[in-house]
């Protein structure tokens, strides 16, 4: 048995004894005579910071948490999702990595919402405070440069929709940088995830190996060009961290890599794109790779079945985010990063993978590697009985774009180089 194969085995026995936990108990430091806490003194600061940028009109989550008479409903619910840590979604093992913007609840707020519940949810005296403002139309503020899409598509009412390639000239006469990104689908229900590919004229990204970055990339969507951006359920708008940003080269295409789902509903949808771009040329330019495994069948009925995938990358640098996607059969995901000496570093594990949330995992600080490492990814799947989404147990499960099939898949946000550190500041 070969070192990767060992460590394999190893990660997917340790990833499923993860998954077998029961519910975290909130932990509280409240004694017993401390007051009961309240929804507007205790609560709605919890759920304004956490839980509103979904749960309020116009957003996917199915109700709103903004005010005590949208919460109390609700109550019992938020306790135990809370408690379960299912929401807010965040899967990440706090154990393995650090990561910026993270959506995990701290100790104390799970323990506040519990015997805010307990006690009986009361709203408590005065005013409700009032929530964050929100920027109408953008949340990035006002772009510098709007696109949208020519036409509709029309997303039938039900059955399976095939995904869609959607080309939006972007028109730019000279190079852009890239600092923000925000995408507006019409109806964000009829989307389950879209990604956006820009190609510069005359630009060919065909190759295998692009001199980067080698190993298990995404062929099928090479000739699209560079991933730069995409929103999937609970996804904010992308903001890249200061200093850093994204090239979008003059006159390039954006092919809008699509997958609608039906709702019951008919819908027209014309996705609308928002781009803020940088002042200056950014100290250090972020570009993103997709790695994916598209060779494997994964058996009738197999609980924990392993697919592995793998980047090399060919310079010095730094990896800034990983995006894993799977579909309903995904469980559990785990990345390390390997160096050409054999040092091995855990990054990013998820031992409860839920296709219902596509996420980015940001680094809290960019992690450098060296020329030769390598980026070692394994996803465990789930097509037995117990995994009550799974379409059909009976089917040998291969690589496919609808639901019912398969995706071994991640954004690999990196930069090469070795940055520049910031000039200090004129006194």
């Amino acid at each position: 048995m070969s070192t990767w194969t060992a460590l394999l085995t190893a990660a997917v026995a340790a990833i499923a004894a993860a998954t077998v936990v029961g519910p975290a108990r909130a932990q509280t430091s409240a004694g017993p005579s401390a007051p009961a806490p309240t929804f507007v003194a205790d609560v709605a600061p919890i759920l304004h910071r956490h839980c509103i940028t979904c749960h309020r009109s116009g957003e996917m989550a199915p109700m709103a948490l903004i005010t005590y008479a949208d919460a109390r409903p609700w109550a019992t619910s938020i306790r135990a999702q809370v408690a379960q840590r299912r929401m807010p979604p965040w899967f990440a093992d706090p154990a393995v990595g650090h990561f910026r913007s993270t959506l995990r609840l701290a100790d104390a707020d799970v323990a506040t919402i519990t015997r805010w519940v307990d006690s009986g949810a009361k709203r408590g005296e005065g005013p409700e405070p009032q929530p964050p403002p929100t920027t109408p139309g953008w949340r990035i503020g006002k772009p510098d440069l709007e696109l949208q899409m020519a036409e509709p598509f029309n997303v039938p009412a039900q059955g399976l929709v095939d995904y869609q390639y959607i080309r939006i000239p972007t028109n730019l006469k000279e190079d852009r940088w890239i600092q923000a990104i925000e995408i507006h689908p019409t109806d964000r229900r009829a989307v389950h995830h879209l990604r956006v590919f820009a190609l510069a004229p005359g630009e060919n990204v065909q190759a295998k190996c692009p001199g980067e970055v080698c190993g298990d990339l995404e062929p099928p969507l090479a000739s699209y060009g560079e991933n730069i951006g995409s929103v999937t359920v609970g996804t904010q708008p992308i903001v890249f961290p200061p200093g850093t940003a994204k090239l979008l080269k003059a006159g390039s295409v954006l092919t809008l890599h699509t997958h609608y789902v039906t709702t019951g509903t008919a819908v027209a949808d014309r996705t609308r794109l928002g781009f803020i771009f940088a002042k200056t040329a950014p100290r250090i330019a972020l570009k993103t790779a997709s790695l994916a495994q598209e060779q494997f069948a994964i058996p009738p009925g197999a609980a924990n079945y392993p697919v592995q995938a793998a980047l090399e990358f060919k310079t010095d640098g730094q990896l800034w985010s990983l995006g894993p996607h799977t579909h309903v059969r995904g469980k559990s995901w785990r990345f390390d990063l390997v160096s050409p000496r054999g040092e091995r570093t855990p990054l990013l594990l998820i031992p409860r993978y839920d296709f219902n949330w596509q996420m980015y995992y940001d680094f809290a600080e960019p992690v450098p590697f060296t020329a030769g490492s390598r980026l070692e990814a394994i996803a465990a799947f789930d097509n037995s009985v117990q995994n009550k989404a799974n379409p059909d147990p009976r089917a040998t499960v291969r690589w496919g774009e609808q639901t019912k099939d398969e995706m071994m898949f991640a954004s690999v946000t990196y930069s090469t180089g070795t940055p520049a550190a910031p000039r200090p500041k004129a006194k």
